[in-house]
């Protein structure tokens, strides 16, 4: 039987042996893993990145945050829709653009981010350990934001929030 491929996409690795698929699929596995295990806190992995973000840059308007995680207007108004209703942030008028609304932690917001980043580290701890140990984690770390930076741009949302990683090798 005639292959039906069309010419010059013939490949001899097949595509779940491809990094592409490999990427996709953990990026995939991970995410999974990670709301899985943060499901008793009643968040997502996307949840808990805008309050940990919260956290490490002080209060942002919605944009603001969508623009900092990459994600879509949408996603972030639901997210943040999400995090007021079991107590995790609250929002305020900007105190110069009255018409900016800034989002903020809460205390609670504050003591279930510290829960979720011990949750996620679990599971950090486990991936560590399938790779071969902290080295080589945080080796393909590194690499992983090279490649973010790399396909989004120097002046990426990604990039402004994780400077150029350091040379490894």
């Amino acid at each position: 039987m005639p292959s039906r491929r069309p010419e010059g996409t013939a490949s001899g690795t097949s595509w779940n042996q491809t990094f592409s698929h490999s990427m996709w699929r953990a990026n995939n596995s991970v995410h999974r893993a990670l709301n899985e295990r943060l499901r008793p806190l009643g968040v997502t992995m996307t949840q808990l990145g805008i309050v940990l973000t919260l956290d490490q840059h002080g209060p942002l308007s919605g944009a603001d945050l969508a623009r900092g995680q990459n994600i879509t207007p949408q996603s972030v108004t639901t997210a943040l829709a999400h995090l007021e209703r079991i107590g995790w942030i609250e929002r305020h008028p900007h105190p110069v653009h009255r018409r900016v609304v800034l989002v903020e932690p809460t205390e609670a917001g504050l003591r279930g981010m510290a829960e979720g980043r011990r949750l996620v580290e679990a599971v950090v701890e486990r991936l560590s350990d399938v790779v071969g140990g902290p080295e080589e984690l945080d080796r393909l770390t590194l690499g992983m934001r090279r490649i973010a930076i790399a396909l989004d741009g120097p002046d990426s949302p990604v990039a402004r929030m994780w400077p150029d990683p350091p040379d490894v090798g």
